[in-house]
């Protein structure tokens, strides 16, 4: 049986999902933000995020969108 991935996430696209902030599930869509690097200064541009739609809080990320990451993380 071979596995099948979703596709790539657009911006716009609706999901749902899991809110720490409201702490319930929640609709979300798929936006493009600038992201801070983690126990860094560094600001990551333009990355594609899942958003909760009720806080406008960052849940999650794509898979697609940790290339993005390592790449200016390396540099």
């Amino acid at each position: 049986m071979k596995l099948q991935f979703k596709p790539e996430f657009k911006a716009g696209e609706l999901a749902s999902n899991d809110c720490k902030r409201c702490r319930k599930p929640v609709k979300t869509r798929f936006e493009y933000r600038t992201v801070q690097m983690r126990g860094t200064r560094l600001n990551v541009p333009d990355v594609l995020v899942d958003v909760c739609l009720e806080c406008d809080h960052m849940i999650s990320m794509p898979r697609q969108s940790i290339a993005q990451l390592r790449e200016v993380g390396s540099k």
